[in-house]
């Protein structure tokens, strides 16, 4: 074999070696990864797995908060549903964690918690009764589909960008009898509806979350963001809302993160201070003109009819010396 042919191929067993062992992985795309990204994130700071937060869906801790949040024994059953629900679409499609993915796990670490606005102290409730309510950054169907198993008389938008993600949601929300969810794939920038709430679970830096939803808050809306890890105290000082889900849901070690509740006026400051640029391409009109068809390379050009004459625009012209 050729001695080039053999450095290279020496290379490329390398570099699948270095990539199964993780030392290095090609690069995936910013929105479709994010929200993993994040949530990863915080486990590794906090030292936590999602092991930590599993729990049992019908054992007495998740009984004990079903009747803290007031939730009937029904919306408790589809709760339970929905953890086998995700544990089954899980094996076909990536939506949460794979690594030590069970019913237990995604009852405990992802459904439980994003139960936690319900048990706010009725001064503080953001989610009301007739409201839209739009979730960016669904992936698996988080926050969304428990917020609307816990609150069937308001509806939720469910959006995410990765359209594979939104089959398994729309299907989820199907089985489970959800009359009050809808999905839309595609990025928050392009919707142009307004909501009464935006809520989000660890999908983006608090900023560029802002950025993305800041223009569908109606008047008077709020932002309401689940959230591990450190926050900025400028950030922490904007909030109207601190609390840890633990607080909300009255059960230690239920949760590693907290809620923030940020007004739609404060949104649109973050948003405007986050230095984030429009990445959607912009709709505009068509130039006037006819539209020439784009070869596809290689291609050659259709010969032109030789019967038929040129249109020069100077068949009728006269040479100065021949004029009579």
């Amino acid at each position: 074999m050729h001695p080039c042919l053999v450095a290279s191929f020496t290379i490329l067993v390398a570099l699948s070696q270095l990539s199964i062992c993780g030392g290095f992985a090609l690069p995936r795309t910013k929105h479709a990864t994010e929200s993993h990204n994040v949530l990863s994130a915080i486990d590794d700071e906090n030292g936590s797995t999602s092991l930590d937060f599993a729990m049992d869906p019908t054992g007495d801790e998740a009984k004990s908060i079903m009747n803290h949040l007031s939730l009937s024994s029904e919306q408790h059953q589809q709760l339970a549903k929905l953890a086998v629900l995700v544990t089954d679409w899980n094996t076909r499609i990536n939506l949460i964690s794979r690594k030590d993915c069970s019913k237990e796990v995604v009852f405990g670490r992802h459904i439980i918690p994003s139960l936690a606005p319900k048990g706010m102290n009725e001064e503080d409730v953001i989610i009301k009764s007739q409201q839209r309510v739009v979730d960016v950054g669904t992936g698996g169907g988080f926050p969304g589909l428990p917020l609307a198993i816990a609150y069937p008389d308001v509806d939720f938008l469910l959006v995410d960008s990765v359209g594979k993600k939104l089959v398994a949601v729309e299907d989820m929300a199907d089985k489970l009898g959800l009359t009050n969810v809808k999905i839309h794939h595609g990025r928050a920038e392009q919707l142009m509806e307004k909501f009464d709430v935006c809520v989000g679970r660890s999908v983006a830096a608090i900023p560029t979350y802002c950025f993305w939803i800041n223009n569908l808050l109606e008047r008077n809306g709020h932002l309401l963001y689940m959230i591990g890890g450190d926050i900025d105290q400028e950030l922490l000082d904007q909030a109207i809302i601190d609390t840890d889900i633990d607080d909300l849901l009255e059960s230690s070690g239920a949760s590693d993160k907290r809620i923030l509740v940020f007004p739609e006026e404060t949104v649109k400051k973050i948003a405007k201070a986050s230095g984030e640029k429009p990445k959607v391409p912009r709709k505009t009109k068509p130039t006037l003109g006819t539209k020439r068809k784009k070869r596809a390379k290689g291609e050659w050009a259709k010969k032109a009819d030789p019967t038929v004459p040129k249109q020069r625009g100077y068949e009728n012209f006269k040479r100065y010396d021949n004029l009579a």
